[in-house]
């Protein structure tokens, strides 16, 4: 097995494992990673099913995330009053590139799904390309803020990406980061691990805490970082719905309360970072 690709670290404890798969977090810097890591090839062909698509798919899709796109969008208004030019890596079907353009943002968007990225041009009439970052046919500084909800937890090489949304960026630009904070539950609820299957294996290569992934930003060059507590999904199963909302509320009002340093273990996070 190769180092870990944050510190270079060769020794690893074990958190737990779902099905085949194994998540290790490293000793030396703590980032909780998938082993064996799947191939590129397995990975694009593992997305082509991960999003429904048919409508009462793509409607339970939208329901669950329109608080946290609406969370990040007024977040995102409050910063940049005047619209810019905006890209949502992983777009999935376009729906919060949808409410910024209807904000007056330019709007771009990447998504590897074929399903999702022809809901996305077809039905929303978005510009959406299927060609994953790196992109060297885009010029340094062509957005003034990049988004990724929900995806920095499944990329391959997230440092290589972070690396290349700073080079996207435009100098004061905000990358938004909405990422789930796993393992204190995985930790919490090891009994249960198989049948809840907090990590979505082999989905899920990676699990970040506010430390590593600020280690990972500011070794891609982004140096103001902020880490929140910002809106929560809403499941359509009641029981993931309840437990969501409470967990999330009390997460935010700690996260206010206390300036963003308390930030509750186990709940999504929101992290700012500035190019």
């Amino acid at each position: 097995m190769n180092g870990c690709i944050l510190c270079g670290g060769l020794r690893w404890r074990s958190v737990l494992c779902e099905g085949p798969w194994a998540y290790l977090r490293c000793r030396r810097c703590g980032l909780v990673f998938l082993h064996p890591q799947p191939t590129s090839e397995f990975l694009h062909q593992h997305y082509q099913d991960y999003l429904p698509d048919d409508q009462e798919g793509v409607e339970s899709w939208r329901r669950l995330m329109i608080e946290v796109w609406n969370r990040s969008g007024r977040l995102i208004q409050q910063l940049f009053p005047i619209p810019g030019r905006l890209l949502d890596v992983g777009c999935g079907y376009g729906f919060f590139l949808e409410r910024m353009a209807l904000c007056g943002w330019q709007v771009k968007g990447i998504e590897i799904s074929a399903k999702a990225r022809r809901y996305a041009r077809e039905v929303l009439r978005l510009e959406v390309s299927e060609k994953a970052l790196p992109r060297p046919d885009w010029r340094d500084g062509s957005f003034d803020v990049v988004t990724l909800f929900y995806v920095i937890e499944h990329l391959a090489d997230p440092l290589s990406t972070l690396r290349e949304t700073h080079r996207l960026l435009r100098p004061g630009g905000l990358l938004l980061l909405r990422w789930p904070h796993t393992t204190p539950l995985a930790r919490m609820l090891k009994p249960w691990a198989d049948h809840l299957k907090l990590y979505q294996a082999p989905s899920h290569l990676f699990d970040f805490s506010p430390a590593t992934l600020g280690m990972m930003l500011r070794r891609s060059g982004f140096q103001a970082i902020r880490t929140t507590v910002s809106g929560w999904t809403r499941p359509k199963a009641r029981g993931a719905l309840l437990a969501g909302t409470f967990f999330g509320a009390v997460g935010e009002q700690l996260a206010r309360l206390s300036g963003d340093r308390l930030l509750l273990p186990g709940v999504s996070k929101t992290t700012l970072a500035w190019a």
